[in-house]
């Protein structure tokens, strides 16, 4: 099944692009326009250049928008926080009012996140969760994770 581009969330942003935002930005840049508000300037300018690539069981390469610069960012209608659970408020802070009329999902590892998100915006916040769960397989040729980010990156997101 194929979607087209949406509607109702017309604009999301990633807020850390690391390896899980990676994913969400990459999969909903087919059917959105997505943006990623990251921490260092050069991260973003690979971003803006590159795109992402996506390999694995889906393989396809998505073109996105990125800026360390909050005051470069436009207001969105979804946000999905992945930063570290430990770098909320700071990866969180200087963009919080720029979903006054969305909603925040908090993808993170960990605990409290909504709670220091819900306390920074006056928006619908969601708890989502990612964990780490792997498979062994006896065949070489299997693959254990349905996909892998590549790109080029330096340090944390």
């Amino acid at each position: 099944m194929r979607f087209g581009r949406s509607s109702l969330i017309k604009r999301v942003c990633i807020i850390g692009c690391g390896s899980i935002g990676s994913l969400y930005a990459a999969h909903l840049a087919k059917v959105t326009e997505v943006w990623a508000f990251v921490r260092r300037p050069e991260h973003a300018e690979a971003l803006n250049q590159q795109g992402l690539r996506v390999s694995g069981t889906h393989e396809f390469r998505a073109a996105l928008q990125a800026s360390h610069d909050p005051a470069k960012l436009p207001a969105f209608d979804f946000g999905i926080v992945c930063s570290k659970a430990t770098q909320t408020a700071e990866a969180v802070r200087p963009v919080a009012h720029l979903f006054k009329k969305g909603a925040i999902l908090s993808s993170q590892n960990g605990l409290g996140g909504e709670e220091i998100i819900a306390g920074l915006t006056k928006t619908l916040v969601m708890r989502g969760t990612t964990f780490m769960s792997g498979t062994r397989s006896a065949s070489p040729d299997s693959r254990p994770w349905p996909c892998r980010m590549r790109g080029r990156r330096n340090g944390p997101s």
